[in-house]
């Protein structure tokens, strides 16, 4: 379900040299006069660390009671080294032609005493987006590029364009960001909502260090965010993404979800009929089903994989989704048709399902509604007799019944119903999980290593190697990944792979490598010194720098213990059968555990057989600045784990 595109100060910068060769009136013309922004060029010898700096970054939104908008925006920027240049001498924007125009104010490229060095781009040229040949996509939108010449360090670029628009899809919807925060230092950011006094936007400001005004004339209400001297905002290590101070600004319109709710249910509610011909397809591909979850499974399973994904998001059809006739006759369709092909048949078959619409980046900001919030669609079944929604989405069939792509969990829906109505939803998320990789083998007198490696991931981490293999590969792919497998001691040969069934969706991700002839050990002497392989090896010696890091500045920002360690737990073992009457001299074993996790790291032989294991357990909770001795003190006994060797006494 592609969206239109918000105009965006960076992208949005012109399609006017082809659109309107000649100049135009300015719908909102900008604030900020020229002179006094030359005058702000900074030295560059204060800004080594960037290519570039702003001078102004300034953007006029103005709605009008008839539908109408325009965005004009104004940025002047200072080149301070050759990467400014590569950044802002070539460019490119999107628009859409059919409901949005666009007009170059002026670009031109000056030195800072305001001489003009070059009045307009050199260069332009206008084309259509290519459709990808996977997942195509095929809209309305023109894309332009334009060349600036005598761009260099040293020169200032003043570009100015406005963007019109036209009849948005939903009535009164409208949805506009700015960053006053950018990744370079800015000496003055303005930014300016400009509606009819009677409409009350919705605003979310997020970091501001300084207070908007607002002033009311003529029948209009004009909100201003004025400030200077903006540094860009400092993260630190392991530091919540939501605490790091970057100033911005989202504005949307009086809308509702529930409003959202009843444009989409009006677009598409006459679209889950099923011919008599459908109805017999339908019935054909769950002909073999015994129960009702293997009828929903089998048409997951047809839609997901048997269609095409194609997107025709031409006007409208950006929106609305095409008649299951027209999906199952051409062999394709897009998420919002896969889903209306997979409610019409589920509730053919007595099921009750719904679509969902959501942002497939998993998007939260439930407090501007908006259909630019919503850019994917999928379906929810609801189980007889409960209130739970299960959820389908037609666009993979990568993951086990219920669970969804990672990239939309823990985000916001909104699932549509029949009569209009809606409801906000939270996606679940499927649990971080783990990985556990082992290796187990022998060692032979002459210090040859055989053994299988095998690699298992569960949970969310499943998913992704899962994702990986979306089918059983052939032959070639077999071969493939049998020539890059992983093997850890040197000159080991690996006889052969053995892969999980992708096709069983019940199945734990798993490969093992059998594989033989490796060096395992090199002499000392009367010793036999036995690397230990890097995958197998303590967390020590990638940690020492890591506490010199954390300790280097005082600490601002609170610590997540999810970002200490990412992506669920780990568990790895390395079992190997030393040759008879062989003893290791063992490292010592140590057990560290804190509020941001725990670590094991135990060194044993039991028999013949030497084992080492690892095992990460990740924390939760995020903790306020004075518990950084805490996580230093749990990172440096952890990093006491370094052992990378162990010495082997062979049988005297």
């Amino acid at each position: 379900m592609p969206v239109s595109p918000v105009a965006s100060p960076l992208l949005a910068l012109v399609a006017a040299a082809a659109l309107h060769p000649g100049p135009r009136p300015v719908a909102h013309p900008p604030r900020t006069a020229a002179d006094s922004i030359y005058a702000l060029a900074v030295d560059s010898a204060a800004y080594r660390e960037y290519p570039f700096v702003y001078l102004l970054d300034e953007g006029t939104v103005r709605i009008d009671a008839n539908g109408h908008s325009s965005r004009t925006y104004r940025q002047v920027i200072q080149i301070l080294k050759p990467a400014g240049v590569a950044r802002w001498a070539e460019q490119s924007i999107a628009y859409q032609p059919d409901r949005e125009k666009a007009t170059v104010n002026w670009m031109r490229v000056l030195r800072p005493s305001g001489e003009v060095i070059s009045e307009k781009p050199t260069l332009s040229q206008t084309s259509d987006v290519a459709a990808s040949i996977v997942n195509p996509v095929y809209t309305q939108t023109k894309v332009v590029r334009y060349s600036l010449s005598n761009v260099a360090p040293g020169t200032l670029v003043d570009l100015s364009w406005t963007i019109e628009s036209d009849n948005p899809p939903l009535p009164g919807d409208m949805l506009s960001s700015w960053s006053v925060s950018l990744a370079t230092p800015g000496m003055r950011s303005h930014f300016e909502l400009d509606v009819p006094d009677a409409v009350t936007p919705q605003i979310v400001e997020r970091h501001l260090d300084f207070q908007r005004t607002e002033v009311r004339k003529n029948g209009r209400h004009i909100y201003t965010w004025a400030t200077s001297n903006i540094t860009p905002p400092k993260s630190e290590i392991f530091a919540p993404d939501s605490s790091v101070p970057a100033m911005s600004v989202r504005v949307g319109a009086p809308l509702t979800w529930s409003a959202i709710g009843r444009w989409y249910n009006n677009l598409s509610k006459d679209r889950y009929t099923l011919t008599p011909a459908l109805v017999a397809t339908i019935d054909s591909v769950v002909h073999t089903s015994r129960t009702a979850d293997d009828s929903l499974r089998a048409l997951h399973q047809w839609i997901a994989t048997d269609l095409r994904y194609v997107s025709v998001s031409l006007g409208i059809g950006g929106y609305q989704p095409r008649f299951p006739e027209a999906t199952v006759g051409t062999g394709f369709g897009d998420c919002k048709d896969k889903a209306t092909l997979f409610i019409a048949a589920a509730r053919h078959f007595g099921f009750t399902a719904y679509p969902v619409l959501l942002n497939s980046s998993g998007g939260d900001e439930t407090d501007l509604p908006a259909i630019e919030q919503f850019d994917h669609v999928i379906a929810a079944v609801q189980p007889r007799g409960t209130k739970a929604l299960r959820y389908v989405d037609l666009t993979t069939y990568q993951f086990r019944d219920g669970d969804i792509p990672p990239s939309y969990q823990g985000g916001f829906g909104l699932v549509v119903f029949p009569d209009g109505s809606s409801r906000d939803v939270t996606f679940p998320k499927v649990a971080a999980g783990s990985t556990d990789q082992h290796f187990t083998g022998e060692l032979t007198a002459d210090g040859l290593v055989s053994g299988t490696y095998a690699f298992a991931a569960h949970g969310a981490a499943g998913q992704d190697l899962r994702a990986s293999l979306t089918q059983a590969p052939d032959s070639a792919g077999m071969a493939n990944l049998k020539r890059n497998a992983p093997t850890f001691f040197p000159g080991s040969v690996v006889d052969s792979v053995i892969l999980f069934d992708p096709n069983d969706r019940a199945a734990t991700p798993t490969i093992q490598y059998v594989q033989h002839g490796g060096t395992g050990v090199k002499s000392a002497g009367a010793v036999r010194i036995f690397a230990i392989p890097g995958p197998f090896q303590g967390a020590g010696a990638s940690l020492s720098k890591l506490v010199s890091e954390l300790q280097e500045e005082p600490r601002k920002l609170p610590i997540d213990a999810s970002e200490v360690i990412r992506g669920g737990g780990t568990s790895d073992a390395m079992r190997l059968t030393l040759p008879a009457g062989w003893t290791a001299q063992l490292p010592e074993s140590i057990h560290a555990t804190s509020v941001f996790g725990s670590y094991s790291a135990e060194y044993a032989q039991v028999g013949r057989e030497l084992q080492v294991t690892h095992t990460v357990t990740p924390g939760t909770g995020v903790y306020p600045t004075n518990r950084l001795t805490d996580l230093v003190a749990w990172l440096t006994q952890m990093s006491h784990d370094d052992v990378q060797y162990v010495v082997l006494t062979p049988k005297p």
